[in-house]
């Protein structure tokens, strides 16, 4: 809860700043911050050197967080000096030299990143989010306002690059003054097993939190470069709504299963359990809302972005299904970095970059569909191999699982039943939104009561608490 608190506060200020910053700030001098932006993305998932997910598997010891720091700042220092030699030919890439400066103050924020991911990582492994909610509240606020008042002031794209280098240096600051126990500063004094453990176990995790930016946004560049910007337009709103209602909701619980599994890998019988009840209310969760939009998305589209994008119904239609299909897999990659296993996530992510480039370059030739369609058949593929490899590596048989994703599909499947029935009607756009929302919910709850009275009451303990 305190999770999506932070997620939504910073999600409803950022869509506050786009809606003024569309009013202050030019086309242009949007799309010269976004060139900046592409390659930035990249380097962030690796600007801690993966210590954050090793601190908290880790052993709480001084010696590994002094060690933590030390390759945190390394890295980050690594990346500033390599970003800022490389600007001039990143504007070069993107034909636009005027990006280069932008790109050279973006760098520091890459260091900002670093030193704030130790903080960040002892209070996750804590469990200490009320702090975490209010740092990241913190960093959205000053984003915002510094943006906003240069962009007052004139300034610009400047005003895109300032507020994001100010909220970011806040939220590391933030980190050290909310951290409630006391901070190991002393890198200098770090032993050399200490370095080589974080190490060991954060150079995989850093690879793995690459590969996975680069598998998850590698549609886009495809989509911009082959068919052209009108087509990105469309695909790339398809993909907001999926990805705001599932996507970024099982961002959020991964951040807390995570140490909640790394807590519990002492205990294999505990760790199965809960991995188990996870899977059951995350892919319940994932599979209804992922269908349920799917089945409303002729409505949706027109109502809440015009009949302009009409053209983006069917691709939303399959990227809902997409995001669904991924649900059935979530949790796999948090159980590999509990059990000490992150290489495994590094060598399943390489597979799959392997197979999804080929088969999106390929289904290019069917546009913004053949696309959609590409990543909804290699996203169940690949939900089903993770699986398989979590069931291994903790010790559960397929069909513990098939138990526990079973009550997700049958619901799904009840919610496509019932609310393409509801579509036959005819009814107008807003009334057959709220008709075919309240009756998904009607007939999922009827399911859980009859078949699986069980997980209705988790669901309903989970409410309550």
């Amino acid at each position: 809860m305190w999770q999506g608190l932070a997620q939504a506060v910073g999600k409803t200020i950022v869509l506050i700043t786009t809606v003024l910053l569309a009013r202050l700030l030019s086309p242009e001098q949007y799309g010269l911050v976004a060139l900046a932006l592409v390659l930035m993305a990249y380097a962030d998932a690796i600007a801690d050197g993966g210590v954050a997910q090793a601190l908290v598997y880790l052993p709480r010891r001084a010696g590994t967080s002094r060690a933590a720091l030390l390759i945190s700042v390394l890295t980050g220092c690594a990346l500033v000096v390599t970003t800022t030699l490389a600007a001039p030919a990143i504007g070069a890439f993107f034909h636009r030299p005027d990006v280069a400066p932008l790109v050279r103050i973006l760098a520091v924020s890459l260091f900002a990143s670093s030193l704030g991911a130790v903080p960040e990582a002892l209070m996750r492994r804590e469990f200490q989010f009320q702090r975490l909610t209010l740092a990241t509240v913190i960093r959205a606020f000053v984003t915002g306002g510094v943006t906003i008042g240069l962009a007052l002031a004139g300034q610009g794209a400047w005003s895109l690059v300032w507020g994001t280098l100010a909220g970011t240096a806040c939220y590391a600051l933030a980190g050290w003054i909310l951290l409630p126990e006391q901070a190991h500063l002393q890198f200098w004094r770090v032993d050399r097993a200490e370095l080589r453990t974080i190490f060991n176990y954060g150079f995989p995790v850093a690879g793995s939190a690459l590969l996975a930016k680069l598998i998850f946004d590698i549609d886009y560049l495809i989509v911009g470069a082959l068919l052209g910007a009108e087509a990105l337009g469309y695909y790339t709103l398809a993909f907001r709504l999926p990805e705001l209602v599932i996507i970024n909701v099982f961002f959020v619980l991964s951040t807390v299963t995570f140490p909640l599994y790394s807590r519990a890998r002492d205990d294999p019988e505990r760790l199965r359990r809960g991995y188990l009840k996870s899977v059951q209310v995350q892919s319940l969760y994932g599979v209804c809302a992922g269908v349920g939009l799917a089945v409303v998305a002729p409505y949706v589209v027109p109502v809440v972005f015009g009949p302009a994008w009409i053209p983006a119904v069917v691709p939303l239609v399959l990227l809902s299904l997409y995001a669904a299909a991924r649900s059935l897999g979530t949790g796999a990659n948090e159980i590999y970095k509990a059990t000490g296993r992150p290489g495994l996530s590094v060598r399943l992510s390489l597979v799959r970059l392997a197979i999804l480039v080929p088969a999106l370059l390929v289904a290019a030739r069917w546009g913004i569909l053949g696309i959609a369609w590409a990543q909804l058949i290699v996203a169940i593929v690949f939900s089903v191999g993770m699986q398989t490899f979590a069931a291994r590596v903790i010790g559960l048989r397929w069909r513990e699982l098939a138990r526990a994703i079973e009550p997700a599909v049958l619901c799904g499947a009840a919610v496509a039943v019932v609310g393409g029935g509801l579509l036959m009607l005819g009814l107008s756009p807003i009334l057959a939104l709220v008709i075919i929302v309240l009756a998904g919910l009607a007939v999922v709850a009827a399911v859980l009561a009859v078949a699986y009275p069980e997980v209705a009451r988790v669901l309903v303990a989970l409410g309550r608490s």
